[in-house]
């Protein structure tokens, strides 16, 4: 759970730096079931550092990171944010190429979450820390840096906070939060565990469904058009948690799989 003051911290600027939420013992199954699946989701395309690699871990060979949306040092402060009815979305590990421009990751102010975001080496301002803009997640910010970021031609050129990490930190921000990256190498291994608000009203369910059928475009876009964009494994819930079977029904209710799952899945 966040303290008093990472709570305020986080309502006001959009973000919080966690500092070493995974031993290095789990850092190790991490890094071992990183390779294993981007390996495996890859075979046909082997990393060369000029492409982005990107997959969800949720799959039977990456126990660990498919446990990840259910522990409770992630999902715990999801709640706590968000609701105890807030909704784990994915976990995914990522292989990235240099830059990443400034961004947020939801099409909508009304379509939000949080986004856990650690790497698996160390990195700083000139070598890919995650860059932030304070208390881009609320409007009128957030719509003025819509309008106005592709004036900017150089990262650096945009005021910004930069979480430096190390293997252990986890950085949670809003989805809504506009970020971005610098600096960062031909390899820059960085992962994430999603969460979205259930969404109450007419617009956020709207702007959810609508974030799902995004969301269902992700492997074709990083050269994977053959893959689902969500793992069976993980809908067939076999472990049968009551918090991930809430999650996944509610999530069918909203039509957010309704462009990524067959109906008899």
């Amino acid at each position: 759970m966040l303290t008093e003051q990472q709570n305020l911290h986080f309502k006001t600027f959009g973000f919080v730096v966690l500092r070493q939420v995974f031993t290095p013992d789990e850092m190790d199954i991490i890094n071992r079931e990183f390779d294993h699946g981007l390996e495996a989701a890859y075979r046909h395309m082997p990393f060369d550092g000029t492409v982005r690699h990107w997959v969800t871990m949720m799959g039977r060979s990456t126990p660990f990171f498919g446990s990840l949306l259910e522990d409770p040092r992630l999902c715990g402060v999801a709640e706590q944010l968000y609701g105890e009815d807030a909704l784990g979305i994915a976990t995914d590990a990522n292989r990235y190429v240099g830059n990443t421009g400034w961004h947020p990751d939801t099409h909508s102010i009304h379509q939000y979450g949080i986004k856990f975001a650690f790497y698996l080496q160390p990195v700083g301002p000139e070598t890919g820390a995650l860059r932030v803009i304070p208390g881009s997640h609320r409007n009128p910010l957030h719509g003025e840096l819509r309008r106005f970021i592709p004036e900017f031609d150089r990262q650096k050129e945009v005021p910004c906070y930069v979480c430096d990490s190390e293997p252990g930190d986890v950085v949670g921000f809003d989805l809504r939060l506009w970020h971005a990256s610098y600096g960062g190498s031909s390899d820059r291994r960085m992962c994430t565990c999603v969460y979205y608000h259930n969404p109450g009203t007419p617009e956020e369910i709207e702007t959810t469904r609508d974030q799902g059928a995004n969301n269902s475009k992700a492997t074709a876009k990083y050269n994977r058009p053959n893959d689902p964009p969500v793992d069976p494994f993980w809908l067939t819930n076999p472990d049968l948690s009551p918090k991930r079977r809430r999650w996944l029904d509610r999530l069918l209710e909203l039509g957010y799989y309704q462009d990524m799952v067959n109906d008899d899945s």
